[in-house]
């Protein structure tokens, strides 16, 4: 007898992120609706059982959850907003989850529009990278209603497993920017622990497996300790969305009339990896940049 199907969930954006994201949600039983540009998604996710929506200002006809993952604030933006948005067909009681990484005041701004048709925006951004995202392990920050993101819990439940309500609207996105800051100069670090090991003529990987037994231990160390070690920057998160994430943490920053030294010091290197056309590789890559700074 065919398992009866869960509630229908809409979903915008299936990038590196946002594909596994809805093969998750189709295993766990929910009926996907979902709009794509690239005809090879479209027919993959189809072939698993989701429902490939030509427009996006359709998807709330079907269904009154809707999940967004999506590159930029603009994208957001003309997505829930624009004028062939989801805004156009959304009835009273809808729920849109961002799971994008945005500018705070850009999901403040959309949240205050949905109230006015009677609907919620929860800002979900994530943690984790593709492995995390493929797994169902991603770490999830939220911001909006309380009572909105315990409706939608069970949902992220099967996306993440470190689920963790913040507080107001935007309370996600100031939550993420943290996050973005933390590895960025956490990869610096490793980065700069890798080369002085190897200056000092010491094997890297057998350092960093000690180091990984002690108190130094990250999952920065582990994973992308690896990767440039390797040199492997086949892309988990881009260098370029990187960047993105580090320049909406500077502007809050410079917003709250802070000094975050190190966040802006990390901001340039970064920038240098898309000086470089590295933007498309893994955002380990920044350890190239470090390394040419000390040959």
């Amino acid at each position: 007898m065919a398992k009866k199907l869960k509630k229908i969930i809409g979903f915008v954006g299936l990038g590196i992120m946002g594909k596994p994201m809805v093969k998750n949600l189709l295993k766990s039983n929910y009926h996907v609706i979902f709009f794509a540009r690239k005809k090879s998604i479209i027919n993959e996710i189809r072939r698993l059982g989701g429902e490939f929506i030509p427009k996006i200002e359709d998807i709330p006809r079907k269904s009154k959850t809707i999940i967004t993952n999506l590159p930029d604030s603009k994208d957001v933006f003309d997505v829930v907003l624009g004028a062939d948005g989801l805004h156009k067909h959304i009835t009273k009681g809808s729920i849109i989850i961002d799971m994008s990484t945005i500018d705070p005041e850009t999901t403040i701004s959309i949240s205050n529009q949905l109230k006015k048709k009677d609907s919620d925006l929860i800002d979900a951004p994530v943690s984790g990278g593709e492995i995390g995202a493929i797994n169902g392990e991603l770490s999830i920050m939220a911001g909006g209603k309380r009572k909105t993101f315990d409706k939608v819990k069970p949902i992220l439940k099967v996306l993440g497993k470190n689920i963790k309500y913040i507080g107001k609207s935007g309370s996600g996105q100031i939550t993420k920017a943290c996050n973005q800051i933390l590895v960025a100069e956490t990869m610096m670090a490793v980065s700069e622990i890798l080369i002085l090991a190897k200056k000092s003529g010491c094997n890297q990987k057998l350092v960093r497996d000690a180091l990984l037994g002690g108190f130094g231990y990250s999952m920065i160390l582990d994973i992308h300790g690896l990767r440039m070690i390797n040199k492997n920057y086949k892309p988990g998160f881009k260098a370029s969305l990187h960047l993105k994430d580090l320049n909406i943490a500077n502007k809050l920053a410079k917003k709250l009339k802070i000094q975050l030294k190190g966040a802006r010091y990390v901001n340039q290197l970064m920038q240098k990896t898309i000086d470089k056309k590295l933007g498309n590789k893994d955002s380990s890559v920044i350890n190239k940049i470090i390394e040419n700074y000390n040959k």
